[in-house]
């Protein structure tokens, strides 16, 4: 049985090749609520508007003064189970030592996560929703709007910056492959951390984790899966980028034989551009012996490695 109806529509003006003519549009970003403070950071809750509806998130702001913020890091998490889910959750562990360097944090809970609107159908697109959140953030972050809702008392409320030094990006599991996306969407140079990134190409990465091989073998039937495959936009991927990709080879999760592809695929597109006498994507891979798909046990190296890599 094929795709029907408005989910027909939606799963054709998501594709990757329509989302580089995607209308993408800037919003203010309201502070809902603090979260919590201490002495690290004041944790809010947040929300913006992406397609027309509402994305919540955590926006951390480190307890330096505004002038010192180094920057903002946009946090892609990986896939999370909607029990149990609150906002930060899948980010908040590797923020903390990336706010301890002076960097702000926000990330996104994505639709149908916190405070969010729900998902648009299908859900199976929702990683191409996700990349048009992310977009839209950061579009939306590179003249921030920062507005307080009337209902955050003013103790609650600190003086934040009109304009981040730099934006950049880190992306985990499924959101790491938003960040791929995201990469080829933007075509600016976003000097990028990926850890463990879902790189096996939409519609086999769907049909992968959960919708199966029937699924699979209908959507490439009645689409050009062409069309949705981040493996053939790596051209629009901005000359200069910077990306470390960081793989445990004990990933059970995401195996390592994925991003080693990923880096093949993105060696080759460096000879094309070569060739072509293109600047090159500036990939560096690292992989980590005995570590799991959280990169676990090497947090103490990793996450002081991140920090250096977006400050170079």
């Amino acid at each position: 049985m094929p795709f029907a109806g408005a989910q027909n529509n939606n799963i054709v003006a998501y594709s990757l090749k329509n989302l580089l003519a995607y209308q993408y549009k800037t919003s203010p970003i309201t502070i809902q609520s603090l979260a919590f403070k201490n002495e690290l950071q004041h944790a809010y809750n947040v929300t913006f508007s992406s397609m027309n509806l509402t994305v919540s998130g955590r926006l951390s702001i480190p307890a330096v003064p505004p002038a010192e913020i180094k920057g903002i890091i946009i946090m892609l998490r990986g896939h999370q189970r909607p029990n149990g889910y609150y906002t930060g959750k899948g980010t908040e562990n590797p923020a903390k030592r990336y706010l301890e360097s002076g960097w702000a944090v926000i990330a996104p809970d994505f639709f149908g996560y916190g405070a969010s609107s729900p998902a648009p159908p299908p859900f199976s697109m929702h990683q191409f929703y996700s990349t048009v959140n992310a977009v839209e953030l950061y579009k939306s972050l590179e003249q921030p709007d920062f507005r307080f809702a009337s209902a955050v008392p003013q103790a609650d409320r600190i003086a934040l910056p009109g304009a981040f030094r730099k934006i950049v990006l880190w992306g985990h599991s499924n959101g790491g492959q938003v960040a791929i996306h995201f990469l080829e969407i933007i075509q600016k140079p976003v000097t990028t951390v990926l850890w463990a990134p879902v790189s096996l190409a939409y519609p086999e990465s769907a049909g992968h984790f959960g919708h199966g091989a029937a699924w699979l073998e209908r959507f490439k039937n009645d689409y050009t899966a062409a069309d949705y495959s981040l493996y053939n936009y790596l051209d629009k991927i901005a000359p200069g980028t910077r990306i470390l990709l960081e793989q445990g080879d004990r990933d059970t999760a995401v195996p390592k034989a994925w991003n080693d592809t990923f880096s093949k695929a993105v060696e080759e597109e460096n000879h094309r551009r070569d060739r072509a006498g293109i600047g090159k994507i500036n990939l560096r891979y690292e992989v980590y012996r005995n570590a799991d798909h959280n990169l676990n046990p090497y947090w103490t190296t990793i996450l002081p490695g991140n920090v250096r890599f977006w400050e170079q």
